[in-house]
């Protein structure tokens, strides 16, 4: 269950719209928020980079009303030396936190070339779940915090039947009771398979989306089973726009720095292109 989140901060008016956003994150289970900034200290001497140190921690803790008056318990931590992405996962190890909640810009791939992406090396390299929100979604809504509080109303979880696979469903599962209401087991079929292949296909996808299904319906979750043929992403991005998904939920097959060939080409999409949050689980 996740009980304890790290959300990065970096001190941005997108970071308020995180802030805003974990108010909602009780729904989940969530009872603890630990807010975490790494002060980037190349070139900064030692009295220096303990006064910036000092002064994001004041800074985080100005940033906590909102998730303080929510009565969830906030922590503040800061570290400092490392590359941003480093000190993150550093911060959520130390921390032992059961998730990680980041915002993302979406960016294109000429940015991702010229500037990189904290928020995918985070998910890349974290030891726990990663729950990502785009800031543009967050802008287009009046309350942050509701596409937090309703992420469990329509789930979308796409499922290869691979272990990730199986432990992002056991992770939605394991959410607190009510939480989520109805849920979309997604499978994509090979676009090559035709004929008899892809009639045996479809049975054996069905009979493992049956088998998911019971395990939803024993903890009285409605859930439904899509077998469509065609790019996993794009299958994805269709079913989340038809079922007009709250969210959605995927599973990667490793941890690494060759992001695009670990993380998987389906999970990369959901989290760039998705117009709900993204849980990806490990």
């Amino acid at each position: 269950m996740i009980r304890s989140v790290l959300i990065p901060a970096d001190f941005s008016p997108e970071f308020d719209l995180m802030t805003w956003f974990a108010v909602g994150l009780p729904a989940l289970g969530v009872k603890r928020v630990v807010l975490g900034h790494v002060v980037e200290a190349a070139g900064m001497e030692g009295p220096v980079i303990a006064a910036e140190v000092e002064r994001a921690r004041e800074a985080l803790k100005g940033a906590s009303g909102p998730l303080t008056e929510a009565n969830i318990e906030v922590e503040v931590r800061v570290a400092s030396g490392m590359e941003p992405s480093e000190g993150l996962l550093g911060l959520a190890a130390e921390a032992n936190v059961d998730a990680i909640v980041c915002g993302s810009h979406g960016k294109g791939a000429m940015e991702r070339l010229v500037a990189g992406s904290v928020s995918e090396e985070v998910i890349v390299n974290a030891e726990v779940p990663t729950l990502m929100v785009r800031f543009s979604l967050l802008a287009t809504v009046d309350d942050p915090a509701d596409l937090a509080r309703v992420f469990g109303r329509a789930l979308v979880l796409t499922t290869d039947f691979s272990a990730a696979s199986t432990r992002a469903l056991m992770t939605l599962l394991d959410l607190p009771p009510g939480s989520v209401s109805t849920l979309y087991l997604v499978h994509a079929l090979d676009p090559s398979l035709e004929g008899e292949a892809l009639r045996k296909a479809e049975q054996g996808a069905e009979v493992q989306l049956r088998n998911m299904t019971d395990m939803a319906a024993q903890k009285g979750i409605s859930a439904h089973a899509v077998v469509r043929q065609g790019d996993p992403g794009q299958v994805a991005l269709e079913e989340i726009d038809e079922r007009r998904a709250s969210g959605v939920v995927a599973g990667t097959r490793g941890r690494g720095p060759l992001t695009e060939a670990l993380l998987g080409s389906v999970s990369l999409t959901l989290v760039r292109q998705a117009s709900c949050p993204v849980l990806i689980v490990h």
